[in-house]
């Protein structure tokens, strides 16, 4: 679009010229100006044209680079899965573990927590982990009540 402006300018100009166009006249002075007018303008909107260019590069890029870095942090990853055992592998359970030193919370799968002793990604301490079955986490969670009969 800028270039276009600028073109009808110079082709504007060029008609001018080419017509023996006297400048000095009154309605010459007025249509000089206006010629003016209409290559300065051309060429401002061709600079902003540019510039918004230009932001629209640094935003895909910064629309980029925030992606990979959400995607990093939460693990995502932008590419399809390559098999069906990739799609499989997506239903594994995630649990969240708790740094003793740092109290930091990250996310492991499960074959990383039973097989492996684990590293907090914040402080780099390695611990181990004891895992609650479901039936003590629901002992745990129900009230001890006890029965008394009174005669």
């Amino acid at each position: 679009m800028a270039m276009d402006l600028n073109a009808k300018a110079a082709y504007i100009r060029g008609l001018m010229t080419g017509m023996e166009f006297d400048p000095n006249s009154k309605n010459g002075k007025v249509i000089a100006a206006m010629m003016e007018l209409l290559e300065e303008m051309a060429a401002t909107v061709t600079e902003h044209d540019n510039a918004l260019n230009q932001v629209y590069d640094e935003l895909d890029t910064l629309d980029q680079d925030l992606d990979d870095l959400v995607g990093s942090l939460y693990g995502y990853d932008d590419e399809e899965p390559d098999s069906e055992e990739d799609e499989e592998g997506e239903d594994e359970a995630v649990y969240e573990v708790t740094c003793p030193n740092c109290n930091f919370v990250t996310t492991v799968d499960e074959d990383t927590l039973l097989n492996r002793e684990l590293v907090c990604p914040n402080c780099g301490a390695s611990f181990d982990i004891e895992l609650e079955t479901g039936d003590d986490a629901q002992e745990e969670a129900q009230p001890q009540t006890t029965e008394i009969k009174i005669d």
